[in-house]
């Protein structure tokens, strides 16, 4: 009998290290494993660096068609559609689905790599049906952010204002913000749950240039956007390990940032509104989704409050909503030294519901402006100021010192 074997790498691989099949020949499923595993060790992989179960999915080529016999009917599309790094749709809910023929099962020995290009994707994007998700692992950044569908960045801009919506996401007047704290901010995710891709992604500024400009940091940032690397100041490259340190210490931090599968890509069609949505969550163990955060504060008193004003609860509901997890919770580090760390922080339901209600009345409210071409400002109704409780005490003690003009400070005249 055939079989393909796929074995997937662990979080903690060695960078470049991806999902590898073998097709092999043998009696049953555990000898087709086994005979895989030493194709594995004799192409220089070492079998710890994959997840213990390997996938398993014995051949049955189809016959070949009768002469002038018309072909199979393509089978319908399904509900949800995951890509793995063959281009292989495979069902999202199984490991492996046993005696069923995956794509070109015709001939076992070929292997067809996808690469996804913002334009192809968008093609398959556009043949979404309503319901219908597509999950993309190891997707590029820029393919994602480049691509179709509107993000929980893009929405909670539009909540903000729908002008800025406009102005940013369909015209183009808006660029992206660059700064440093950014780059910490990623650095940080990278070390957290991409360890071993680190020193590929970074490097460290020159202790000699002291500021980012002239012609030394010019050729320092030129050669560091060819490797594909980003800069990060001497602190933040020292900061690095320390924050490494922090998360080695917390148990449950280490345990929420293992295991899982990082930056995975979601997309789906909204059924009411027949909107492309798409996430793509930090980290995903299981049905739990796990998103980092850097906070100036990491304290519990602290930052719900913070969390709820920058839309957590928004992007809690519609990252669950559209990866159908279980649970969803944020990990958060401390921009500073120590870079202490909270985790697991859980919206309670009455703040999960805010935040859904919150994220399906903007999705409802962006169809309205598409439809009719207009984005409104910050609102059409007429703005009031108010005195607070502060400036309405400071109003009455003012009034009682004049007494209508002819007390503390005489009158007026």
């Amino acid at each position: 009998m055939q079989f393909k074997v796929t074995f997937t790498p662990m979080a903690s691989a060695p960078s470049g290290t991806i999902t590898i099949t073998y097709p092999v020949e043998a009696d049953t499923k555990a000898a087709a494993e086994r005979a895989a595993e030493s194709l594995l060790e004799a192409d220089g992989y070492s079998r710890k660096w994959f997840k213990k179960t390997a996938q398993v999915i014995e051949f049955k080529p189809k016959p070949a068609p009768e002469p002038e016999q018309e072909p199979d009917p393509e089978p319908p599309m399904v509900a949800e559609s995951r890509y793995d790094i063959f281009g292989e749709s495979i069902p999202v809910d199984a490991e492996f689905v046993p005696d069923e023929p995956a794509a070109n099962d015709d001939d076992p020995f070929a292997q067809f790599v996808v690469t996804w290009t913002i334009e192809s994707l968008n093609a398959r994007l556009e043949h979404l049906a309503p319901g219908e998700r597509l999950i993309i692992d190891g997707l590029p950044d820029d393919v994602y952010h480049g691509s179709n569908g509107i993000s929980c960045s893009k929405l909670k801009l539009f909540l903000e204002c729908p002008q800025k919506y406009k102005a940013k996401y369909i015209d183009g007047l808006i660029p992206n913000a660059e700064k440093a704290y950014f780059d910490f901010g990623k650095a940080a995710h990278c070390m957290v749950l991409e360890p071993w891709a680190f020193d590929d992604r970074y490097c460290r500024q020159p202790d000699d240039i002291k500021v980012r400009r002239g012609n030394a940091w010019d050729s320092v940032k030129s050669a560091a956007d060819t490797a594909g690397k980003v800069v990060l100041t001497p602190q933040q490259w020292e900061d690095i390990p320390l924050l490494r340190q922090s998360l080695e210490a917390n148990s449950t931090a280490l345990a929420l940032s293992t295991g899982g599968v990082q930056e995975r890509s979601i997309f789906m069609r909204d059924v009411e509104t027949g909107l492309i949505i798409k996430c793509r969550p930090d980290y995903t163990i299981g049905n739990i989704i796990v998103d980092l955060k850097t906070s100036d504060t990491a304290d519990p008193r602290f930052f719900g409050a913070k969390a709820k004003k920058l839309g957590y609860h928004i992007q809690d509901a519609m990252y669950s909503d559209i990866a159908q997890a279980e649970e969803f919770c944020f990990f958060v580090i401390e921009s500073e030294r120590p870079f202490v760390i909270t985790a697991p922080v859980i919206m309670k339901q009455p703040v999960k519901r805010l935040g859904y209600l919150k994220y399906r009345k903007a999705l409802h409210d962006i169809k309205q402006c598409m439809d009719s071409g207009i984005w409104t400002a910050y609102t059409a109704d007429p703005v009031y100021v108010e005195l607070n409780g502060w400036e309405q005490s400071e109003l009455e003690d003012l009034e009682a010192q004049f007494d209508g003009g002819n007390a503390a400070y005489g009158n007026a005249a």
